[in-house]
């Protein structure tokens, strides 16, 4: 698992070469470094979601006071996640 200072390492490279990227006047250079700097801003949040928050990324999904923040799959998905965290009851 990635920790989180690592993870918000990567986040302060990527805003840096963002930046010296955008004083980039090339055209074709400009856009291949920002689809590589897309890509590894895909990779940081997944690696965000899966390593730091884990199974308690569900307590981040918005909630309507009408209605269950989760539909039936998402609940069941969440509630296994929280038992393999050590979660033991709902």
């Amino acid at each position: 698992q990635a920790p989180l200072s690592e993870i918000l390492g990567e986040f302060e490279r990527i805003q840096r070469e963002q930046r010296e990227a955008n004083a980039c006047t090339e055209r074709r250079l400009w856009w291949e470094k920002r689809c590589q700097l897309d890509q590894r801003m895909e990779r940081l949040i997944q690696s965000l979601d899966r390593d730091v928050l884990g199974c308690w990324r569900g307590l981040l999904l918005p909630r309507d006071p009408q209605n269950c923040p989760l539909d039936q799959q998402e609940l069941s998905q969440l509630i296994l996640e929280l038992r393999e965290c050590g979660w033991d009851s709902p």
